[in-house]
């Protein structure tokens, strides 16, 4: 079964073993980063559908949006946070940071 006289049969040589564990190694690091990816794309995915979801919801609370520039809509945004904050401060709650 092995190659050298000196081990018993069955027994893979200790160069064996080793190349084994590296081709072992290399396959489990595959497969980490097949599921790394698919973690990757769902939360993508996740991110994408609330980007939507949100911005459909700012649409359909301020139609003329559509017609103002993106630099201005942030602006909005930006003020709408901060009246939240100070919202959630005056009732006693804990701000969510962005």
């Amino acid at each position: 079964m092995s190659g050298t006289p000196n081990e018993a049969p069955g027994r893979k040589s200790p160069d064996a073993q080793l190349a084994e564990i590296e081709k072992k190694m290399q396959q489990l690091k595959a497969k980490k980063q097949q599921i790394q990816n698919r973690i990757s794309l769902k939360e993508r995915k996740e991110r994408t559908r609330r980007l939507i979801q949100v911005g459909a919801i700012f649409e359909k609370e301020f139609p003329k949006l559509a017609e103002v520039s993106l630099e201005d809509v942030s602006k909005v945004a930006s003020e709408l946070h901060k009246l939240l904050i100070k919202s959630r401060e005056a009732s006693g709650s804990e701000p969510q940071q962005r």
